[in-house]
C-alpha cells in the first residue's frame, strides 16, 4: 500500500473546483465513528442504529466501523478487521465498552465517545450546528495499477472556531462476510459487515490546513494503491474537515470508483415537509429547483413512493404543468423552475412518503438532489416503534388487527407528524420500546405530552423504561422524561427486575384486563431480563404483576386523556395471544370503557345529514362535543371511503363529495369514546 499527496493549495477565490461544494453556508453533517469488534454480541444493535441514522438521514450521515479493542481480536479463519489507525482512534476516544461511538468528535457529558443510546441524540443535535466549510470529493480508480486517486475540496464560508483545521481521507469497504457474535439474533458465521475502515489515506488525525479565512478554497489530492483483497466497487472514499481530534465540522462519502459531490443544483423543498391529508382532498408541497452547473442542463425527476397507499394518487408538476413521471426537462444556466407535488389520499387510512428526487443527464455520477415529503391521513391508531424494535412491530399491528383506521411509523418520524401539528387525526398512540435506549427522548415526551393534553391515549410497553429514568448510572433519562414518566405515565420507579420474575398474572378485578390469562416472561433478550417494576400514582391503578405481588402495569383514566403501561413489551410474553390483548384491549379501553352518559353525550349529536341526494357537497349536523372526532364515511359495501377530522364546538361538518361515486353512504362520529349511529345519505349527479 502506498499513498502520498499531489496536491495541495489554499486558494483566497471561489474559482477552482467549486463545482464538488455549495457557496451556500451549510450546517454540519453527522460523522459516526462507531468502535466495534466481531467477538461484540451488543454489536449488531450498534449496527443496526447505524444503518438506520443513515437511511433517514442519507448525505447528512456518514459512519465507519472501526474495529478495535479485544472484542475484534479474530479467531482462526476470521477476519480481522483492525488497522493501525483505528486502534489509536479508538486509544484517544477512551472506549471503554462496546459497542460505543463518536459523533463528529463531540463531547457528551465530557466523554468522546458513548453508548448507543446515546447516538441518535448526539445527531441529532449536531446537525443544528453551523459549519464553517464545505467539504467536497472526488475519485477514480486505475483498473490496471490500481491507484486510487482523490481530489477533496473545502470552501470556507466563515472562520474556523478554533486553531488550525485538519482534512481527513479514508477508505472503508461495506459487504464483507464474516463471523459476528450476536446476542440477540444468535451468532452469525456469514454476518454482512459493513461501513469496514480500511485505511486513512491521511495521516491518523488528518493534514494540517491552517486556520483558513472565510472565502478560502482548500483542495488536495490523494493517491492511494488499493490492496488486492480488497473489493473496490464496495468501497467508499470518506473525506472530512475538523479541529484536531476533536470537532468535525463536515463530512462527505462517495463511490471509491467515480464517486463525486458535484452540485447539480439546488433543491429547496417545501418549509414543511409533514403534513395531515383528508380524503379526497389536495396536500400540496411547494419547492424549487435551480441549475448549478453553469451551463444549460437536463435534468430527470422522478416521484418516488414508499409504503403509501397504493390508492392515494401522487404527481409533480413542473412549473404548473404535469410532464409525467419520471420526467426530463431542460434547464437554462442559473435557471429555477418550480416543482411542486400533490398527494391525494383516499379512504384508505396510512402514511404517505413521497421523494421526489433530481438527477443531471449528464453527469451520471454526481449525487442526486431529492427532498421527501410525508402525509397522514385517515389513521385513529399509530404504533410508533422506537429504533432496534422493529422487529415486534408486528404484535403491535395484529392487536390491532380489528381496527381499520391504524398505521405504524418510526419514532423520528412521529415526532416531525407532532411538532408539525399533523395528528390532528390520531386517537390512540401505541409505543413499541421493547429494549432499547433511551426508550424515549425529550422531543418525544414533549410530543407526547401535547397529544395527550388534547385528549390522545397512550399505551406504551417495554423493559426498562422506567430504570431508564431512575437516574441510575448508564441511564439516559433527563429531567423531562423524568417528569413525562411521573407525570404521564403516572408511575414510580421501584427496581430493575430480573430472570427471576417469571409470572405474568392479570388482577382478576380490573374491569378492562382482569379476563386475560395468565402466563410466563420468556426470555427474549438473550439472557436479558429486566421487567420493570413500579408503583401506580394516582388515578392510576394496577392491572399486571409479576409473582403475584410485583406490580408491572398499570392504566389510568385522566381528565384530558387514558394511559396504559407494561414494563415489559408484548415480544416477552409466553403466550402470543396475551400479547395481542395487552394492544387491543387498551385500544378497546380507549374507545368504550366510559359512561353511558358520555358515550350518549358524544355519540348521538349527528343530525340527518342535507342536501340528499348530494351534488358536490352534504352537510352533517354534528352538534356538541370535547376535544377531537373524525367523521366517517362509508358506502354500501360497508367500505370506509372517506374521513374528515372535526374540531369540536363546530355545528355543521362540510364534506367534499366529489370524489365519491353515485350511490348510499352513511356517516358516523368517531371520538375517543367511540363510533355513534350513523345518519345516511345519497350523491347523485
Amino acid at each position: 500500500m502506498k499513498k502520498f499527496v499531489t496536491l495541495f493549495s489554499l486558494i483566497p477565490s471561489m474559482a477552482l473546483a467549486q463545482s464538488l461544494v455549495s457557496t451556500t453556508p451549510e450546517n454540519r453533517t453527522a460523522l459516526l465513528e462507531e468502535f466495534t469488534g466481531i467477538h461484540c454480541g451488543y454489536c449488531p444493535e450498534g449496527h443496526a442504529i447505524a444503518a438506520s441514522l443513515e437511511g433517514t438521514l442519507s448525505d447528512q450521515f456518514v459512519t465507519i466501523s472501526v474495529h478495535a479493542g479485544g472484542y475484534a481480536v479474530p479467531g482462526t479463519g476470521e477476519p480481522d478487521f483492525r488497522t493501525v489507525d483505528g486502534a489509536a482512534i479508538d486509544a484517544q476516544m477512551a472506549v471503554t465498552g462496546y459497542p460505543a461511538g463518536t459523533v463528529d468528535r463531540h463531547a457528551l457529558a465530557g466523554a468522546l465517545s458513548y453508548g448507543r443510546g446515546s447516538w441518535e441524540g448526539v445527531v441529532n443535535d449536531v446537525l443544528t450546528m453551523p459549519s464553517p466549510v464545505n467539504v467536497g470529493v472526488e475519485s477514480s480508480f486505475n483498473d490496471v495499477t490500481r491507484e486510487l486517486t482523490v481530489h477533496a475540496v473545502g470552501l470556507y464560508t466563515a472562520e474556523s472556531a478554533v486553531g488550525n483545521d485538519f482534512m481527513s481521507v479514508l477508505l472503508k469497504e461495506n459487504h464483507i462476510t464474516g463471523w459476528q457474535t450476536d446476542y440477540g439474533n444468535g451468532d452469525q458465521p456469514n454476518y454482512d459487515h459493513m461501513a469496514v475502515l480500511r485505511d486513512h489515506i491521511t495521516d491518523t488525525w488528518g493534514e494540517d490546513i491552517g486556520s483558513p479565512t472565510a472565502g478560502t478554497l482548500v483542495e488536495r489530492t490523494y493517491s492511494y494503491i488499493v490492496p488486492i483483497e480488497w473489493n473496490i466497487t464496495n468501497c467508499q472514499v470518506v473525506a472530512f474537515i475538523g479541529e484536531y481530534q476533536t470537532e468535525v465540522y463536515q463530512a462527505r462519502e462517495i463511490a471509491a470508483v467515480g464517486g463525486s459531490t458535484l452540485v447539480i443544483g439546488a433543491f429547496n423543498g417545501d418549509a414543511q415537509p409533514f403534513q395531515a391529508g383528508s380524503s379526497g382532498s389536495l396536500t400540496t408541497f411547494n419547492g424549487t429547483f435551480s441549475n448549478s452547473l453553469g451551463a444549460e442542463e437536463q435534468y430527470i425527476l422522478t416521484l418516488n413512493s414508499y409504503g403509501s397507499p397504493a390508492s392515494w394518487s401522487s404527481e409533480f408538476t413542473v412549473d404548473g404543468t404535469n410532464l409525467g413521471n419520471p420526467v426530463t426537462i431542460t434547464v437554462p444556466a442559473g435557471g429555477t423552475v418550480d416543482a411542486n407535488v400533490q398527494i391525494t389520499p383516499d379512504g384508505t387510512p396510512g402514511i404517505g412518503k413521497y421523494t421526489l428526487v433530481v438527477t443531471s443527464l449528464n453527469n451520471s455520477g454526481a449525487p442526486a438532489l431529492e427532498t421527501v415529503y410525508h402525509v397522514i391521513s385517515g389513521v385513529h391508531d399509530l404504533v410508533v416503534t422506537n429504533p432496534q424494535a422493529e422487529p415486534h412491530e408486528e404484535l403491535y399491528l395484529n392487536g390491532l388487527a380489528a381496527e381499520s383506521a391504524r398505521a405504524f411509523t418510526t419514532r423520528a418520524d412521529f415526532v416531525d407528524f407532532g411538532l408539525a401539528n399533523a395528528l390532528v387525526g390520531v386517537n390512540n398512540l401505541y409505543l413499541n420500546i421493547s429494549w432499547t435506549f433511551p426508550s424515549y427522548t425529550d422531543e418525544v415526551a414533549g410530543v407526547l405530552s401535547t397529544f395527550m393534553d388534547n385528549g390522545g391515549n397512550l399505551m406504551i410497553a417495554g423493559q426498562d423504561i422506567g430504570w431508564d429514568q431512575s437516574g441510575q448510572t448508564g441511564a439516559y433519562g433527563t429531567p423531562v422524561t423524568q417528569a413525562f414518566y411521573t407525570d404521564y405515565l403516572l408511575a414510580d420507579f421501584v427496581d430493575d427486575g430480573t430472570s427471576a420474575d417469571t409470572q405474568v398474572l392479570f388482577d382478576d378485578a380490573d374491569a378492562v384486563f382482569g379476563t386475560v390469562a395468565n402466563t410466563t416472561i420468556i426470555d427474549a433478550f438473550g439472557g436479558f431480563t429486566y421487567p420493570d417494576r413500579f408503583t401506580p400514582i394516582a388515578p392510576a391503578v394496577p392491572i399486571m404483576r409479576y409473582n403475584a405481588t410485583k406490580i408491572g402495569g398499570l392504566r389510568a383514566q385522566t381528565s384530558n386523556h387514558k394511559v396504559v403501561y407494561f414494563g415489559i413489551g408484548p415480544e416477552q410474553v409466553a403466550d402470543l395471544n396475551v400479547a395481542y390483548l395487552m394492544v387491543q384491549l387498551s385500544h378497546d379501553w380507549f374507545y368504550g370503557v366510559v359512561s353511558v352518559e358520555e358515550f350518549d353525550a358524544a355519540m348521538n349529536s349527528l343530525g340527518q345529514a342535507y342536501p340528499s341526494p348530494a351534488n358536490d357537497v352534504v352537510n352533517i349536523p354534528v352538534g356538541a362535543f370535547e376535544g377531537a372526532a373524525t367523521l366517517e364515511v362509508i358506502d354500501a359495501t360497508g367500505r370506509l371511503v372517506m374521513s374528515q377530522a372535526i374540531v369540536g364546538n363546530r355545528a355543521i361538518a362540510t364534506l367534499n363529495t366529489q370524489a365519491l361515486n353515485n350511490g348510499l353512504y352513511s356517516a358516523r362520529l368517531r371520538t375517543n369514546a367511540g363510533s355513534g349511529k350513523a345518519t345516511t345519505f345519497e350523491v347523485l349527479r
